[in-house]
């Protein structure tokens, strides 16, 4: 026994150091800033709900793929359009995305390009008639429509004749952000509470003032949003900055069992995180809580804007003060979304 002792020791206390290296290796091999992805846009559409859902899909392409630089309102990485999914494995796991109120499917692509490089397929749609560039009233008030995105483009993926025996169907994940946060609640099995319908109209008048008016307003059922939207599928939930924390019955959010890893801001005066990531956080029974410290506010989130979107945005969405680095952000960020999908999907 003592001979055995003897040899086993040093193996013993090698073991921490086993785990450091390999924890170590991994972040070396993290890919944080992508020279370039796979991408390709597709066009579904819910006849049933008469909404096109223009889906753009990045993804890991092998290195001898060639690529150009993108261009539009934001910093992106060099895309190989349409190029062939990488040979390196057979299959992959899938991120679903969602924007933010009023956004489109590239404002968050960022996170997008991290997670394709690093071995993900990842599908960000437009949620129609939520877009900056498509702004419907109605649609504007009808939050609940865009977990139905969520699931029915998840359904065409899993057909579509290039990407079906690619994706791993038990490897599915979703990434949110504002208000896309919020839709992978829905997702995840949360469900609106009993909130007074005044209360929902106040809301959106607050928010909403400029084209949401009380007419239009009188004409949406709240009570669609009762229902249930979630997605079983999904097995691994992201959000950053989730909104709407005050809309949902904390019953539901403690019987989501899906694990939410859920990252704010301090400074966040848009969705401010007592009122909704904490709530969110202190609720869910798997939800993990990442704040970050600073003076980046709720649009740190956003991509980083080109030389055309510095002319053409709201400074709001792309200035930030002297002291915050926005690119530093997404960094962190990204090592945190790589490290809860790898952990749950890989």
């Amino acid at each position: 026994m003592k001979w055995i002792l003897y040899f086993a020791a040093p193996v013993l206390l090698l073991l921490p150091f086993n785990n450091w290296y390999q924890k170590t290796l991994h972040l070396r091999s993290t890919v944080i800033h992508p020279q370039k992805t796979g991408i390709t846009t597709l066009h579904f559409v819910d006849e049933s709900r008469q909404r096109p859902l223009v889906t753009e899909v990045w993804y890991p392409v092998d290195a001898n793929e060639p690529s150009k630089s993108s261009s539009g309102l934001w910093v992106r990485c060099d895309e190989a359009r349409d190029a062939p999914l990488s040979s390196a494995k057979k299959r992959y796991p899938l991120i679903v995305m969602s924007h933010g109120f009023g956004g489109d499917r590239f404002t968050i692509s960022w996170l997008a390009e991290i997670l394709a490089a690093n071995g993900y397929i990842v599908a960000a749609m437009d949620h129609y008639g939520n877009t900056w560039n498509n702004k419907i009233p109605e649609l504007y008030a009808k939050p609940w429509e865009r977990p139905k995105d969520i699931s029915f483009v998840l359904d065409e993926l899993l057909k579509n004749p290039q990407l079906k025996d690619r994706i791993n169907p038990e490897k599915i994940g979703f990434a949110g952000y504002s208000l896309g946060g919020a839709t992978g609640m829905w997702i995840a099995g949360a469900q609106m509470g009993n909130v007074p319908a005044q209360k929902i109209g106040e809301f959106c008048a607050e928010e909403l003032p400029d084209f949401v008016t009380p007419e239009i307003l009188e004409k949406v059922d709240f009570n669609e949003a009762k229902q249930s939207f979630h997605d079983k599928r999904i097995c691994a939930v992201f959000t950053m900055a989730p909104a709407l924390g005050w809309l949902f019955d904390p019953l539901s959010l403690k019987n989501i069992h899906v694990p939410i890893c859920i990252v704010t801001t301090t400074k966040d005066q848009v969705v401010p995180m007592e009122a909704n990531a904490k709530i969110f956080a202190s609720t869910i029974r798997k939800a993990s809580l990442k704040i970050l410290s600073g003076e980046g506010d709720h649009y740190v989130f956003l991509n980083r804007a080109s030389l055309v979107g510095k002319r053409l945005l709201a400074p709001r969405f792309c200035e930030d003060p002297l002291n915050v680095d926005r690119m530093k952000i997404h960094e962190d960020v990204g090592k945190t979304a790589l490290e809860f999908f790898n952990r749950h999907l890989q």
